[in-house]
């Protein structure tokens, strides 16, 4: 089952303030994970705060997708196993196992 998500980022500004507030990117991308239910188990886990969760949960679950699609490409072929690994790892780990 494959799921269809829309993903969008918006700048807020820069640290400093910025002439760029609204600025923002919105693109549709396919997944056969319930990324929602993804993120709200990292937050869970409360590793990190609300942010950095989603940050991590959604870019990892964005950003493996693409190398599991191309783990035949020579360029994504290293990816596969240290990110299945680590995806493992993940999964598995207590919250006490985290450095915060």
């Amino acid at each position: 089952m494959a799921y269809r998500y829309r993903i969008t980022i918006e700048m807020l500004g820069v640290r400093a303030g910025s002439d760029q507030d609204g600025t923002s990117l919105q693109f549709c991308i396919d997944n056969h994970d319930d990324l929602l239910k993804i993120a709200e188990t990292i937050r869970s886990k409360r590793w990190f705060d609300k942010d950095k969760s989603v940050s991590l949960a959604i870019g990892l679950k964005l950003f493996s997708e693409i190398v599991l699609e191309k783990r035949h490409d020579p360029l994504f072929a290293p990816l596969v196993l240290p990110i299945r690994d680590f995806v493992r790892r993940l999964k598995h780990a207590q919250a006490h196992l985290m450095d915060r």
